[in-house]
C-alpha cells in the first residue's frame, strides 16, 4: 500500500464507490484488528525495509572500529626505468610501506638507459593512537543509526494508523450495506402491499408506481453499497499486506468510548512524536558528522613492518649486480618503524566541515519548526475528534427519531390514513439517517486514530 497516497480520498471511495453488476461470491476470510496489526507489523514490506535500513545503519557503527585492526597487504611489480641514483626502482603502493634502499654510481653525465627492477613484498600496518579520529567516526555512525531508528518508529506508527483506518472502513461499509439492504427489503414489502391494495381497488395505481420507483432506487443504493464493501476490503487487504484480493474485518466495534484527554496534556507529547525525534536525530547526526570531518586533520600514529625481496639491473655504486640482472627479486630486506603522520593543513576537510555545520544549523531550525507543526497537528486532530464525537451524538438521536417516524408512517399507510409519498419520505429519512450514523461512527473512529497518530499513541 502506498502510504503517501491520499488516504482520506481512498477511504471515502470505499464508502461511496459505485460498482454495478457485482456477482455474489463467498465472503473473504476475515481478521480481527489484533490479527491484522500483527500480520502487518510482521510482513508489510514498508516496515521490513525500514528495519533493514536500521540494521544497515547499526552495522555501519562497526566500520570505525576496524581502524584498530591490523592491515596486511602485498605487492609484486616489474618496472623498467632510468636509474639515476637508485639501484631498485619501486612504485609506491598503499598496501605495503617500503623504505627506499640502494643507489647507483653518481656520474657527471646523466645516464638515461633503462634498467629492469623487480620487487615483491608483504607488510602490515597497525594503528597505535589516532587522537580521537576513530571515536569521532563511531559516534557519527551511531548518531546516524538513531535517525533510522526514529524512522522505523514513524513507519510503524503510520502502518498501525492505516491498518486500523482500513479496518474501521470495512466495518462502516458493511454497516452501510446492511442499512441499504434493509431499506431495499422494506421497499419491496411496501411495493407488494401497494400492489395488493391497487388490485383490490383500495388505492389508486399511482401508489404502486411510486412504490416500484422506490424499489428500483433502493436496489441501486444496495448495489453501490455492496461495491463499497468490496473496495473497502481490498484496501484493508493491501494495508495488512496479505495476498488475498479482499480481507474482511470482524470483532471490532467502531466506537471508542474513552473520553478525549485534555488538549493541554496532549500538546506535551509533541516532542515525543517520531517525525520530531527523526529531525532532532538528524541534527545530532549532522553534528557528529561535523566532528568526524574536523577529526580528519588530527595526527595519526601507527606502526609498520614489511619483508621484501628486490633487485635492480643498474650498475650499483658498490658491489656486483644481483643475479638475474634485476629480473629476479632475490635481495632480501625487512623494515620495522613507527610513523606519526599529521595533515597540518588540509583545506578540503576544513571546508567540508564548514558545509556540515551549515547543514547542522538547518536541521536545528527544521526541528524547531517540526515541534510547532506537530502541536498544530495535535490541536487540529483534537478539535476534529471533539466535533466527530459531538456530531455522532446528534446522528444517533436523529437515527432513533427517523426510525420512530418511519414506524408511524408505515402504520398510517397500512390503515389507509397515510400516502405512499409520506411513507417514501419516512423511508428515505430513515435510510439516510442510518447511513449517516454509520459514516459518523467511522469518522469518529478515524478522528480518534488521527489524534493517536499525532501524539504517537493509539487512543481507542
Amino acid at each position: 500500500m502506498a502510504f503517501r497516497s491520499p488516504a482520506g480520498a481512498l477511504l471515502a471511495l470505499a464508502l461511496i464507490a459505485s460498482v454495478a453488476g457485482a456477482e455474489e461470491a463467498p465472503p473473504p476470510r476475515a481478521m480481527t484488528l489484533k490479527q491484522a496489526l500483527e500480520q502487518a507489523r510482521a510482513n508489510h514490506p514498508r516496515i521490513a525495509a525500514a528495519r533493514l535500513r536500521l540494521a544497515a545503519a547499526q552495522r555501519e557503527t562497526e566500520v570505525a572500529g576496524a581502524n584498530w585492526l591490523p592491515r596486511v597487504g602485498a605487492f609484486a611489480q616489474v618496472v623498467g626505468a632510468s636509474t639515476v641514483n637508485s639501484s631498485t626502482t619501486l612504485l609506491g603502493v598503499s598496501t605495503v610501506d617500503i623504505p627506499r634502499v640502494g643507489a647507483t654510481p653518481i656520474t657527471a653525465d646523466p645516464n638515461l638507459q633503462p634498467y629492469p627492477s623487480t620487487a615483491i613484498a608483504v607488510g602490515v600496518r597497525q594503528q597505535i593512537y589516532d587522537f580521537g579520529r576513530t571515536a569521532a567516526e563511531r559516534t557519527a555512525a551511531t548518531l546516524a543509526s538513531e535517525v533510522e531508528r526514529a524512522r522505523v518508529a514513524g513507519v510503524a506508527l503510520d502502518l498501525d494508523f492505516f491498518v486500523e483506518q482500513a479496518f474501521d472502513a470495512v466495518l462502516a461499509a458493511e454497516t452501510v450495506e446492511a442499512a441499504s439492504k434493509n431499506a431495499y427489503e422494506r421497499a419491496k414489502a411496501h411495493r407488494d402491499f401497494a400492489r395488493a391494495n391497487v388490485a383490490a381497488g383500495m388505492r389508486a395505481p399511482i401508489e404502486q408506481t411510486r412504490a416500484e420507483a422506490d424499489v428500483a432506487r433502493y436496489e441501486a443504493g444496495m448495489t453501490r453499497a455492496r461495491g463499497s464493501v468490496h473496495v473497502a476490503r481490498a484496501v484493508f487487504a493491501a494495508a495488512v499486506a496479505v495476498d488475498d484480493v479482499e480481507l474482511g474485518a470482524t470483532n471490532g466495534p467502531l466506537d471508542a468510548e474513552a473520553p478525549l484527554p485534555p488538549l493541554t496534556e496532549l500538546l506535551r507529547h509533541a516532542d515525543e512524536t517520531p517525525n520530531v525525534r527523526e529531525l532532532r536525530a538528524r541534527e545530532q547526526a549532522q553534528r557528529g558528522e561535523t566532528a568526524r570531518l574536523d577529526a580528519q586533520n588530527r595526527p595519526l600514529l601507527y606502526g609498520t613492518a614489511a619483508v621484501n625481496g628486490r633487485a635492480g639491473g643498474a650498475p650499483p655504486n658498490a658491489g656486483p649486480i644481483p643475479p638475474g640482472n634485476g629480473w629476479l627479486p632475490v635481495v632480501p630486506n625487512y623494515d620495522v618503524g613507527v610513523v606519526l603522520a599529521w595533515p597540518i593543513l588540509e583545506p578540503v576537510w576544513s571546508r567540508r566541515a564548514d558545509v556540515s555545520r551549515e547543514r547542522e544549523h538547518a536541521f536545528a531550525v527544521e526541528s524547531q519548526l517540526a515541534v510547532r507543526d506537530q502541536r498544530a497537528a495535535i490541536t487540529i486532530a483534537w478539535q476534529e475528534a471533539d466535533v466527530a464525537i459531538a456530531t455522532l451524538d446528534a446522528l444517533s438521536r436523529g437515527a432513533d427519531a427517523a426510525k420512530a417516524n418511519y414506524e408511524q408512517a408505515e402504520q398510517r399507510f397500512k390503515v389507509g390514513i397515510g400516502t405512499s409519498t409520506e411513507l417514501a419520505d419516512a423511508q428515505a429519512l430513515r435510510t439516510d439517517a442510518e447511513i449517516q450514523l454509520a459514516i459518523g461512527r467511522f469518522q469518529k473512529a478515524r478522528a480518534r486514530l488521527a489524534l493517536g497518530r499525532a501524539t504517537a499513541e493509539v487512543h481507542r
